[in-house]
């Protein structure tokens, strides 16, 4: 009986034995598979999903300030974040992401290239102001601006409505650039849309458009209105009048003349010029002409000859004229005019 006792007492010690061994298996299978379930067969690793997860613990924050922020400690997230163009979601304010262009314009004044290129996305797309040519990664972009930024820009912008999503915002509107180099000033319609990539919002897409109605777009003109333009400056002659002849020139123009060596780049040295020539009483007529019409730009090349009205005198020579459209008019942006050299 004594044995038999034993013997029962021992075999319950090992049922509880196993049991409880059983128990811490079944424990750690479960916290495996809860593992496996959320997170497959990387279990650390984000996945971007927007399923809530109780190991969602993040310390992310950006600077809104520095032009190269990197993420730092700071305000605790908790819950869902996911994942977002190599980075955590992000919240922002509508003031945040209007900063986001100051941070834009900032690189825009430091004249480097690279600075402002590194302000965009890594699959990028500009699509500039100024250039036909879409640009989609870093080095066509860094080569639009290794030429804007001669012209030393800062904009402003004047007018702008924010869109705010799930790791994206975008900032569209009007903006208004003032050029350092000129001191002009160029209007212009924006888009920026930004994501948030490896701790940083970055531009993922920005185009960039001339305002429309401020300026004619390929304003046609005929081979024959080309040539037409030569008589209106030729009619300027007929007045005698310096100023008059002057004023067909664009506003930065410049003439060559025939029987003068300084070049004229400007209105008073193009009227000087004109204030002895007229003295001769000149009429030009053309005798060949070669036209050539460009998107608001136009040229007239060939030989034309002239009466002198004071002496009777016919003196041919060579011609370029180069109109522009300026101020919705027609003028010389360039005149070349010399002697026949044979």
């Amino acid at each position: 009986k004594i044995a038999y006792e034993s013997h029962i007492l021992s075999d319950r010690q090992s049922v509880k034995h196993i049991n409880k061994y059983t128990m811490k298996l079944s424990g750690l299978a479960l916290i495996a598979a809860v593992a496996a379930g959320n997170y497959g067969a990387n279990a650390f690793a984000f996945t971007g999903s927007n399923q809530p997860s109780t190991f969602g613990v993040y310390t992310c924050e950006e600077s809104f300030t520095a032009l190269n922020a990197r993420p730092k400690k700071g305000k605790k997230v908790l819950g869902n974040v996911p994942a977002s163009a190599g980075g955590f979601k992000k919240d922002i304010t509508e003031s945040e992401v209007r900063s986001l262009f100051s941070l834009w314009n900032d690189a825009l004044a430091t004249g480097d290239s690279k600075i402002v290129a590194n302000r965009y996305a890594n699959t990028a797309i500009l699509l500039p102001t100024v250039s036909d040519v879409p640009r989609t990664d870093f080095g066509s972009i860094k080569d639009y601006f290794d030429s804007f930024l001669l012209k030393k820009p800062q904009g402003e912008i004047l007018e702008g409505e924010i869109r705010i999503g799930d790791g994206w915002c975008q900032d569209a509107g009007i903006y208004e650039f003032t050029m350092g180099a000129t001191g002009d000033k160029v209007k212009a319609r924006y888009t920026y849309v930004y994501v948030y990539e490896n701790g940083q919002w970055k531009i993922a897409h920005h185009h960039s458009s001339i305002m429309p109605e401020g300026i004619d777009v390929a304003k046609p003109i005929t081979e024959g209105e080309v040539r037409g333009l030569f008589q209106l400056w030729n009619a300027a002659l007929d007045t005698g009048d310096s100023a008059t002849v002057a004023n067909r020139y664009a506003k930065a123009g410049v003439l060559l003349p025939t029987v003068s060596d300084i070049p004229r780049t400007d209105y008073d040295s193009i009227k000087d010029y004109f204030d002895s020539f007229l003295l001769k009483k000149p009429q030009g007529e053309i005798l060949e002409s070669n036209v050539i019409v460009g998107t608001n730009w136009c040229q007239d090349a060939g030989i034309y000859e002239f009466t002198m009205g004071a002496t009777g005198d016919k003196v041919k020579g060579r011609y370029s004229f180069i109109y522009m459209l300026e101020d919705g008019q027609w003028k010389i942006a360039h005149h070349h005019s010399s002697v026949m050299p044979e």
